[in-house]
């Protein structure tokens, strides 16, 4: 193919290819690189987005967000909460309605060109093109962003590999899984080796095997010194991956912090499943009914166990547990007992 030859990858340009946008640069010069290593890798600054259609829709409301340089940090939101809006404005594919955000110190709205340099990006909803290989997408991308043959083989066989794909290399998508077809383009984000990876819900529709091998391969990346922004709706995730996250709901920013200051939002502590009937469970602390299932949160260990105990002793099954990351979630978002009457 005419892309990986060494005469295209001397200039500079934009292009769209294997379904994802990228960015092709040649690769920068020694001096550029240590003076992005200064300041945060990702800030915005009263990030407003308004869509106008049949109605308003105002989809971001004033965000401010701050991604250090070197962390994997996760944006934590139901669906229609402003998550792919933010990361397409960061990533330079939408123009914010109000404010800026910058990437390693260049704006987005005034030097999006200087920011695609540094950036890779998978999309929530991107399709595979048919004729080619799971070894192409990871390849090419990595030729297209300047890598050597040998760097660009090396780097493509371990995001192969990352994501359980590297005895399928050379079967073309068209014969390939929905899984698995999703699993190569982020094998091409994965083996672009950019400064700032940007992931809209990449395992979404992933088993929980090739979901793992994903995480762990963010978390490698991460100890190498790249910046991650994900974006997820699932709960596991955020909480096995992230360094840092943010909720967002509604277009708001509601809460940002380490794991442990996120938990620490709320007064409760842990957490009692139990199954069956038990007329006084709001005796002890806050109810959320789930059918047949109730949940009582508490504060301390020892109320924990106190209800444990009495509910074993009335031949009802329960589990005590510390609070989870859904939990805190959904209370901040919109309260425990959200589905009591669903």
């Amino acid at each position: 193919m005419s892309i990986t030859t060494v005469d295209y990858l001397q200039f500079e340009t934009t292009t769209c290819v294997l379904s994802i946008c990228v960015v092709v640069y040649k690769q920068q010069s020694h001096l550029h690189s240590e003076m992005i290593t200064l300041g945060q890798a990702v800030k915005s600054e009263k990030l407003v987005k308004v869509y106008h259609s049949k109605e308003t829709v105002e989809a971001l409301k004033g965000v401010n967000i701050g991604v250090d340089k070197g962390e994997l940090f996760t944006l934590l939101g139901p669906n229609g909460a402003g998550k792919t809006t933010f990361l397409r404005i960061i990533s330079t594919q939408l123009m914010p309605t109000e404010g800026d955000a910058e990437v390693l110190g260049h704006s987005v709205v005034d030097e999006p060109e200087e920011v695609r340099k540094h950036i890779s990006v998978v999309p929530q909803d991107v399709a595979t093109y048919n004729n080619f290989t799971p070894w192409e997408y990871a390849y090419y991308f990595a030729r297209l962003r300047g890598m050597s043959v040998s760097d660009a083989k090396q780097t493509s066989e371990k995001a192969l590999k990352a994501v359980d794909l590297w005895e399928l290399k050379n079967r073309m998508c068209q014969t390939l899984s929905g899984g698995e077809r999703r699993r190569a383009i982020i094998a091409s984000a994965l083996s672009s080796n950019a400064d700032v990876l940007m992931l809209d819900e990449p395992t979404s529709g992933l088993d929980a095997v090739a979901r793992r091998g994903v995480w762990s391969t963010l978390r490698d990346m991460v100890k190498e010194g790249k910046t991650i922004l994900l974006t997820t709706h699932m709960m596991e995730e955020a909480e096995m991956v992230s360094d840092r996250l943010a909720i967002i709901n509604r277009g708001n920013v509601i809460a940002t912090g380490r794991l442990d200051e996120i938990k620490a939002l709320i007064q409760e502590k842990y957490r009692v499943v139990v199954e069956g009937q038990f007329e006084k469970l709001s005796d002890y602390g806050e109810v959320a009914k789930l059918g047949d299932r109730n949940i009582v949160y508490v504060k301390t260990q020892n109320e924990a166990l106190e209800l444990l105990k009495t509910t074993l002793k009335m031949n009802l099954r329960a589990e005590a547990s510390p609070i989870t990351l859904e939990d805190v979630f959904v209370k901040l978002v919109g309260g425990i007992n959200n589905h009591e009457n669903h």
